[in-house]
């Protein structure tokens, strides 16, 4: 029989339990008072007990939401996203330390008690916070899949927090995470069909996958429910907004993921735009391939068939192994066009007659551990980003790596 903890018992030496907040499919959640510092904080262990899922599923999704929220913490965090503090073992069972959400009520427990929310710049607010923490995800290449009210806390200031990371990376096409073991489909009206359908489609799992998400938290809390449709009006729905909100939720949850908005950043930026146009875009040539690509702000290209969230454009490394599952992304400041690196081994970008080498932190710290300098040919630190001209080269890896890529903003 596996150990149940229960409120008065302390994990880890330091957590003391005080009481039970709530349970899923694969997870339970105490408050807890950490016995050194005096804070509040969460404790979440594997439900073992009372789930309907298979013990092997559990301790996957709660692996899985391990690991999403310590790449999370690797790279700094998010305002907008449940911290993890540590993770601690008790008796054999894993436990995750994170962030107690003070105040905090799930979206839909704010429905219920309050209706629909009637200041549409509140709901706009909550979008482009909800947009941006994704947008960060995305970054660190984490495709969150299961956004619904239920995983989203909102304090009393209006601030949102996602929660709940089980379903949140490592995914393929083939696996649906709402269906645990039992391969049965269950198409929930905050899930695209891309993920919700993905063991009957080739259709791609990616950022536009949790925008549609987004598109449809913004209905719910303008109507206070949401219909198993896609490409919703929220005026025709019932819901009273603005004409730019009502187009923007509806271009969002477009049934074709290549008629939505192609990432967070884009759907952040139309929202503190309060317009619905998409963003200018800019097209890059695969030289080696004579393969052409538009890109809009967000937009990454990556490594075909790397493990982990497809990048907006995927490639095929010619050595297997040196170019990253998420490489570069493209991203607008001040009216310009600026490519940042993501990867590992870097990325050189053509500036007239020489080239420049772009290079994130990541890749910095991995290049001093193995013992090699990551300054340049004059002792500078690589930027990680640079902005971008017509025409310039932007060659992964490195310039004679075969794999160039022409830029032109339209």
């Amino acid at each position: 029989m596996t150990w149940e903890p229960e409120p008065g018992d302390v994990i880890g030496g330091r957590y003391e339990l005080e009481a039970f907040l709530g349970k899923g499919g694969f997870a339970k959640a105490y408050r807890a008072l950490d016995r050194e510092t005096g804070d509040a904080v969460v404790l979440k262990h594997p439900n073992y007990t009372e789930s309907q899922n298979d013990r092997s599923v559990i301790e996957e999704y709660f692996e899985k939401e391990a690991a999403s929220l310590e790449r999370i913490a690797a790279a700094g965090g998010h305002e907008n996203v449940m911290a993890l503090y540590e993770t601690v073992r008790e008796r054999d069972v894993p436990f995750l330390v994170v962030e107690l959400v003070e105040g905090g009520i799930e979206l839909d427990g704010v429905i219920d008690q309050h209706g629909p929310i009637e200041d549409t710049e509140q709901v706009r607010q909550i979008g482009i916070d909800l947009a941006d923490a994704m947008g960060f995800l995305h970054e660190n290449e984490i495709v969150y899949r299961d956004l619904k009210p239920e995983n989203v806390m909102l304090t009393p200031d209006i601030t949102p927090t996602l929660i709940d990371f089980n379903t949140a990376t490592g995914f393929d096409a083939t696996g649906d995470p709402a269906t645990g073991n039992n391969g049965t489909t269950i198409l929930g009206p905050f899930k695209p069909r891309e993920v919700a359908e993905a063991s009957r489609t080739d259709v791609r799992q990616g950022p536009w996958s949790d925008v549609y998400s987004i598109g449809k938290i913004l209905l719910f809390l303008l109507k206070g429910s949401v219909p198993k449709k896609d490409g919703v009006n929220p005026q025709e729905f019932g819901a009273d907004c603005e004409d730019y909100l009502a187009e923007i939720v509806e271009r969002a949850t477009q049934s074709d993921y290549r008629h939505r908005y192609r990432n967070a950043t884009v759907l952040r930026d139309v929202l503190e735009a309060k317009d619905p146009t998409p963003p200018s875009t800019a097209s890059v040539r695969y030289i080696q391939a004579d393969q052409q690509f538009t890109v809009e702000p967000g937009d990454t290209i990556g490594r075909e068939g790397a493990s982990g969230p497809p990048a907006s454009i995927t490639i095929e490394d010619p050595q297997g192994e040196y170019i990253s599952s998420v490489q570069v992304q493209f991203d607008t400041r001040d009216g310009a066009w600026h490519l940042v690196d993501r990867s590992l081994n870097g990325t050189f970008v053509q500036k007239g007659s020489g080239w420049q080498r772009v290079l994130c932190e990541a890749g910095r710290e991995r290049l001093q551990q193995e013992g090699e300098d990551p300054t340049d040919r004059h002792g500078d630190v690589p930027p990680e980003s640079v902005r971008l001209r017509d025409g310039d080269l932007v060659s992964l890896v490195h310039p004679t790596y075969g794999v160039t890529f022409e830029f032109h903003p339209e």
